[in-house]
């Protein structure tokens, strides 16, 4: 796990959110490279669940800044 960065606004909580969903996508993603690679279909399968539901939240939260108030 990476440390939080402090955020002085919700908006700077939500874009450092997001910036944490994408990065773990794609490190799972890696991850899904090298598991493959290796042979192991298993885990494979598993980590590409995870990059799925990393981008799902990461989508959530683009959303949620693109429809934040001026």
């Amino acid at each position: 796990p990476e440390p939080v960065p402090e955020a002085a606004t919700n908006r700077e909580m939500l874009t450092a959110v997001l910036t944490a969903e994408l990065r773990a996508a794609k490190n799972y993603s890696n991850r899904a490279q090298e598991a493959e690679e290796f042979g192991d279909k298993g885990l494979v399968v598993q980590l590409e669940d995870m990059v799925r539901d990393e981008s799902g939240h990461s989508e959530e939260t683009e959303r949620m800044l693109r429809d934040w108030p001026l």
